[in-house]
């Protein structure tokens, strides 16, 4: 693969939530419980989550999918939004 997982995915995102404040993109390959190739991406805001749009939320996959394509990723993207505040209490919490 000539660019790696972030080069393709961080720009697509932080285009597509211009407007919002993105604290990290945390991107972790795996596999689904068939087997399958995915990608568990991690989008942490820093700005107020309700604020953003719901269609561009649910519609980043099909934007991110043509362009892994053309890298010859296989791995299917799932992609997971959480608040800086929501992840800073999940990881302490998990410590």
């Amino acid at each position: 693969m000539s660019q790696t997982l972030d080069n393709i995915i961080a720009p697509i995102v932080r285009a597509r939530f211009a407007d919002a404040e993105i604290e990290s993109i945390e991107i972790v390959p795996d596999e689904d419980s068939d087997g399958d190739r995915i990608l568990r991406i991690t989008v942490v805001f820093r700005s107020d989550m309700t604020r953003l749009e719901p269609s561009k939320l649910a519609g980043l996959t099909r934007h991110v999918r043509p362009k892994l394509m053309e890298q010859r990723e296989t791995g299917f993207p799932i992609f997971r939004f959480v608040s800086k505040r929501d992840n800073d209490r999940l990881r302490h919490e998990a410590a």
